[in-house]
């Protein structure tokens, strides 16, 4: 009977032994899982903080754009005010000029 005592024994070390070495190697395999987990994150995050800057970089030229637009609009409302007035001195000019053609007898 002590012969299947220490079978039944062997068989339990081995086994124990067996699940042991299974789960350490399970538990390296899941730790360098997330070494590589956390390294592609720190990779992501650093390409999302220089994608973030090249975004803030367009949105203050885009600022700087929409600003000399914004002053092209004033000069250009300005000039057709000026071109209004002078349009409309002429207009008066011809006014006059054809009044005075309309009083000169012609042969």
């Amino acid at each position: 009977m002590t012969l299947y005592v220490w079978i039944a024994l062997g068989v339990a070390v081995a086994a124990a032994g067996g699940g042991g070495a299974y789960a350490v190697a399970e538990g390296v395999g899941a730790w360098r899982a997330v070494r590589s987990f956390r390294r592609r994150a720190l990779d992501d995050l650093g390409e999302l903080d220089r994608r973030t800057a090249r975004m803030e970089q367009r949105l203050a030229a885009a600022g700087e754009t929409a600003a000399r637009l914004e002053r092209a609009q004033a000069e250009l409302a300005a000039s057709l005010a000026r071109a209004r007035v002078l349009a409309g001195a002429a207009a008066d000019v011809r006014e006059t000029v054809a009044r005075v053609t309309g009083l000169v007898p012609r042969k």
